[in-house]
């Protein structure tokens, strides 16, 4: 028998909240606290497609130091350097020697060879997990919505999300203006008065940079995804002169530097997920718009300044509610749960089971309750192209990276199991992290690889033994 309880007053939603809470036509952007855990978490058609909670001590990915190198072991080929006190992190000695000529030493005469005290620039790019050192690069890079400037290569390179038509106005737009050079190929100037703007220079100049005698170290650019969108070739350009300001300013005043210092903090957690978060292109495919919600004022701020700071077109709220929370008003805990969850169901009955280990990440795929009187192929093909898509979601919501195995139903026709790969590749372009399909196996094992950002979503919790 069943019966009809009334909602109690602390929890009747009001108007406000209603609307709120509506994903029909808007995905969400929440930033929040969740059992003590600040964590940004990504909703649209009101379920959990993507989740980052910040750990309590911050990232320091992005940050470039003056370190010290501390000892060298040639049998794998790799030095540790100091970036802080007592904080040694890896360094691959194949960079090294890739770029003789910008590693020198800060400290001394360069000599062609890298020893033990020498003071080096260096980048942070994977914070310490587990027994794992951090690690660093010495080919330093700074990037903003728009443009990638990195050292290493000379080259111009551009997002693959971009269409032909599209790469050639930009080609367009930075070659009129003295960015790219003449040679074969895309190629970035490497000169520093090429790459700033009048007013850069003038400013540059009043901060007693002599840029005439500075040697530029081989530097590439990547154009991002988001600079197709700019309608506007000036405001594009203003973006790139200011990236590239703030990359000549750093590598000037590094050779000035005591050991130890910081010339670049890493973007704050709230910085880097609305850097790194995407607003437009693939994500649009499944919400036409956004809205930014947080119940932390200080998070507010932070996100107003941001969104100031680089024109972010996104509308911003800030929820107050003393007596529903943010994450309560979105159910976030029985949208988080089944994400840290073995057995994944799909609609048709069949079931994923999700199992990582130390070296990869294997994903099983099983036809469960599916029930179908059709040709049995039939149904297994309809399982697998169902499992595809849930996997891409999956990869994305678990931020599952390295080498992911993905045992899908055994298919007798090859056609079926072309389809399916086809079928896959296209939806982890969907991914703004690099993911890539590489092929299926003689057993029928699809193999995957996808970048490593940050950790997983479930080495990211520090609750998630009570969920």
């Amino acid at each position: 028998m069943s019966r009809s309880i009334a909602p109690k007053s602390s929890v009747t939603l009001t108007e406000e909240e209603t609307t709120l809470r509506k994903t029909t036509d808007q995905g969400k952007l929440l930033f929040t606290s969740y059992r003590g855990q600040r964590c940004a978490l990504a909703i649209q058609n009101n379920r959990l497609v993507e989740a980052s909670f910040f750990p309590q001590i911050p990232s320091k990915i992005g940050s470039v130091y003056i370190g010290k190198v501390k000892n060298i072991v040639k049998n794998i080929n790799a030095c540790f350097v100091e970036i802080e006190k007592g904080e040694l992190c890896f360094l691959s000695l194949k960079e090294i020697n890739a770029m003789p000529s910008w590693n020198a030493p800060l400290n001394r005469i360069a000599d062609g060879r890298l020893l033990e005290g020498d003071e080096i620039l260096v980048q942070v790019t994977r914070d310490a997990q587990k027994s794992k050192r951090a690690s660093v690069t010495t080919q330093i890079s700074l990037s903003n919505e728009y443009f990638v400037l990195t050292m290493g290569s000379k080259r111009v390179c551009y997002s693959t999300k971009l269409g032909k038509k599209r790469r050639e106005l930009l080609h367009r737009i930075l070659r009129d203006a003295g960015i790219l050079g003449t040679g074969q190929g895309d190629c970035l100037v490497q000169e520093c008065r090429a790459l700033l703007s009048d007013a850069w220079l003038s400013r540059l100049k009043s901060e007693s940079l002599e840029l005439m005698s500075f040697v530029l170290p081989s530097t590439g650019m990547i154009v991002r995804t988001k600079a197709a969108e700019q309608e506007s070739a000036e405001e594009l350009l203003e973006h790139f002169y200011d990236l590239a300001a703030q990359y000549i300013r750093l590598l000037y005043f590094a050779r000035y530097r005591n050991c130890f210092s910081c010339l670049r903090k890493a973007n704050t957690e709230v910085e880097a997920t609305l850097m790194q978060f995407s607003f437009n292109g693939a994500a649009s495919e499944e919400a036409p718009s956004w809205e930014i919600i947080t119940d932390q004022r200080p998070l507010y701020e932070q996100i107003m300044h941001y969104e100031k700071e680089n024109a972010l077109d996104v509308p911003v709220r800030l929820y107050q509610d003393s007596m529903l929370s943010l994450s309560a008003l979105y159910g976030i805990e029985g949208k988080l749960k089944p994400a840290l969850e073995t057995r994944i169901w799909l609609k048709s009955g069949g079931y994923l089971v999700i199992e990582p280990t130390e070296a990869l990440t294997v994903i099983d795929v099983n036809s469960g309750k599916c029930e179908d009187g059709k040709n049995p192929e039939d149904t297994y093909r309809s399982i697998n192209l169902e499992a595809a898509e849930e996997v891409a979601f999956q990869l994305r919501l678990r931020n599952l990276s390295g080498i992911i195995i993905v045992d899908f139903i055994n298919m007798q026709s090859p056609g079926d199991n072309a389809q399916l790969l086809c079928v896959l590749k296209s939806l982890v372009k969907r991914d703004k992290v690099k993911t890539t399909v590489v092929d299926m196996t003689p057993l029928g094992l699809v193999e995957i690889t996808r970048k490593k950002i940050s950790k997983p979503l479930r080495e990211q919790l520090h609750f998630s033994n009570v969920l």
